[in-house]
């Protein structure tokens, strides 16, 4: 058998283990390991310091500009990782942030006012907020908690009422993005908002040609489409990552 053929067996033989059913209880316990972990060093460390930067000026200017009595949501605590960590993933977008905090905190208030029963209230307020979050392009994980702390709040919160979606919420959401756009952007190599597909264009005015692996923004965005989930990738970063495949196999 050539190489050629070689190579067809190996890879038939790794895709049908793939697509067998995990069975037993050690393959379910193998499947709960974290998976491999290609961000290299440096990254992580300018992650872990952008991060802290940005922690560190929003609560203090929050303090020092919001009245009591809360002048931070927890919830940009986990914005930071996205909005640092992960600068390009449609997660961390301005709009992402900023439109899932204030959506997110309009259903949370509603339901701590209209829904009875602190259980069906907090179970509404997160689920209406991913709905709608869907819905207008801003979906952002950490606003969840954003919509879960309207209801289950101290009583000095549930008596902010809809304040609570202009301070402390959609303040912070402001102060967070604003960071994120001057520290990403002083470090090497990142850019961020990232550029949004529709509005590169040429020397002429003309838009780009479609992507560097060939593949129309059209197609790529309809592969996310057919894959139907969620999922914190763009079509610009799957080009990317198609494009090093191609490369690869030359």
């Amino acid at each position: 058998m050539g190489e050629e053929g070689q190579r067809a067996a190996t890879t038939g033989r790794m895709t049908d283990r793939r697509q067998e059913p995990p069975g037993g209880w050690r393959e379910f316990l193998a499947n709960l390991r974290p998976e491999v972990e290609h961000v290299p060093w440096p990254e992580r460390a300018r992650s872990a310091l952008t991060a802290t930067l940005g922690i560190v000026v929003t609560i203090a200017l929050s303090f020092a500009l919001m009245p009591a009595p809360l002048f931070v949501v927890a919830a940009v605590g986990a914005s930071s990782v996205l909005i640092f960590a992960l600068p390009a993933s449609p997660l961390a977008q301005p709009w992402s942030v900023f439109g899932s905090y204030v959506v997110s905190a309009l259903v949370g208030v509603a339901a701590a006012k209209f829904v009875p029963g602190v259980a069906l209230a907090s179970g509404l307020a997160v689920g209406v907020a991913i709905m709608a979050m869907i819905t207008l392009r801003c979906l952002h994980p950490p606003a969840g908690a954003v919509a879960l702390f309207a209801v289950i709040g101290d009583a000095p919160i549930r008596a902010l009422g809809f304040q609570y979606v202009l301070l402390p919420v959609a303040a912070n959401a402001l102060l967070l993005v604003a960071l994120g756009i001057v520290i990403n952007n002083l470090v090497p190599g990142r850019r961020y908002p990232r550029l949004h597909p529709e509005f590169v264009t040429g020397p002429f005015g003309h838009v780009e040609p479609p992507t560097r692996s060939g593949l129309s923004h059209e197609e790529l965005n309809a592969v996310l489409d057919e894959y139907g989930h969620p999922l914190h990738i763009s079509g610009e970063e799957l080009d990317e990552i198609l494009e090093i495949v191609e490369r690869r196999r030359r």
